[in-house]
């Protein structure tokens, strides 16, 4: 196991502030999460209860002004999909001109980063190794790794190359970023071999053959290196921004693993979807609510295989003082599709993880190239 504690991470200053009305003592953050939940189940925009903290500090009056019952109704049915989304960040910004200056957020920026000591992160495994030493033309190894990997941000911060992105989610509630860590793989497995086939002078089988029938079929020797392992954890987005604009909020999950069950597979529109039924999947999820985020990373892309395999011979031309060897490996010899995640379609600019995409779950990368033939020669003396 290791721990890490007190890591150097990134955060939004600007993140929005959960104010307090003073006369009714309601929060923003209640008063907006009570407009979505009102919204998502079916209330009309033009129409809604009251909330205390929009009637007071949202400009007095505005919504009677427009013909509205009240402030909340006039917010919700004029800023689009951003309350029904749970669309924090981009709500406050939006009635930014409603109320007095730096409420909800610092009027000045959209977003101020700063470095923080808010990270964290926790990894146990356990390795399994078997290797077998060369005996009768034979050696292995077998490795078997059993790992989780937790933490509030994955990324390097202060890594000027990557543009020294590694945000925390929310500085004020950092556990709400917690989750399995971007690269996080429970199951991996490695192997490789080699095989000297026993055919041939000095092998178990024809040590005395003729030398041109040796060069022919003996001195042949295997090899093969396997790699595979489990899905890498990797999580939804909801099109909303709640803490601040650094981070797309995870979409939140009811909890019926059997909605998002399913494996990568071809659509009978030609596509390739990590969901059985996209439909069903999507029936899973839903967009934050207040300050209220789902969790990172809580969802596993396809597996991963791959299997290299090499062929080799010696050729003595002159005893030992002159051999020509040959060689004969094959990358990925099975030709096998790994895909990757449910990423950025660079092609459509959607992310095919995000609940509000029609490409939701859809997979346009391979994590494994084609196969790969290469063959060499090589003259030893």
């Amino acid at each position: 196991g290791r721990l890490g504690r007190r890591l150097l991470a990134q955060a939004d200053a600007n993140q929005v502030i959960d104010f307090a009305d003073p006369a009714s003592k309601q929060l923003l953050s209640t008063a907006f999460a009570n407009m979505t939940t009102q919204l998502r189940a079916g209330g009309n925009s033009a129409n809604l209860p009251a909330q205390a903290w929009f009637e007071n500090l949202v400009a007095p009056g505005i919504g009677q002004a427009y013909g509205y019952p009240n402030n909340t109704s006039f917010l919700a049915d004029n800023l689009g999909g951003i309350p029904s989304n749970g669309d924090f960040a981009d709500f406050v910004q939006a009635i930014s001109g409603l109320i007095a200056p730096n409420v909800g957020m610092a009027a000045q920026f959209s977003e101020n980063t700063f470095y923080t000591n808010k990270g964290f992160s926790t990894y146990n495994g356990l390795l399994a190794s078997l290797q077998k030493n060369l005996a009768h033309g034979l050696q292995f190894d077998f490795n078997y790794t059993f790992a989780h990997s937790i933490d509030n941000v994955s990324l390097v911060a202060n890594d000027s190359a990557s543009g020294g992105y590694g945000f925390v989610c929310d500085v004020v509630r950092p556990r709400e970023c917690r989750g399995s860590s971007d690269f996080d793989v429970t199951h991996y497995i490695s192997a490789d071999f080699t095989y000297q086939l026993p055919f041939g002078r000095g092998r178990t089988f024809g040590g005395t053959m003729p030398f041109w029938l040796n060069e022919a079929v003996g001195g042949w020797d295997i090899s093969g290196i396997t790699n595979w392992h489990s899905g890498i954890a990797y999580g939804t987005v909801s099109n909303a921004y709640v803490a601040g604009y650094s981070n797309d909020a995870p979409a939140i999950f009811n909890g019926n693993r059997a909605l998002i069950a399913g494996h990568a597979h071809k659509t009978t529109s030609g596509s390739v979807n990590i969901f059985d039924d996209q439909t069903k999947a999507l029936s899973a999820f839903s967009g934050p609510v207040g300050f209220t985020i789902g969790s990172r990373n809580n969802l596993r892309g396809p597996r991963y295989f791959n299997q290299n395999l090499g062929l080799a011979k010696n050729f003595p031309l002159v005893t030992d003082k002159l051999n020509l060897k040959f060689r004969a490996d094959a990358f990925n010899a099975f030709n096998h599709p790994s895909f990757g995640l449910p990423t950025l379609n660079p092609a459509s600019n959607l992310f095919q993880n995000d609940i509000t995409s029609s490409q939701f779950g859809q997979i346009t990368a391979t994590a494994s190239t084609a196969r790969v033939l290469q063959l060499a020669l090589r003259l030893e003396f």
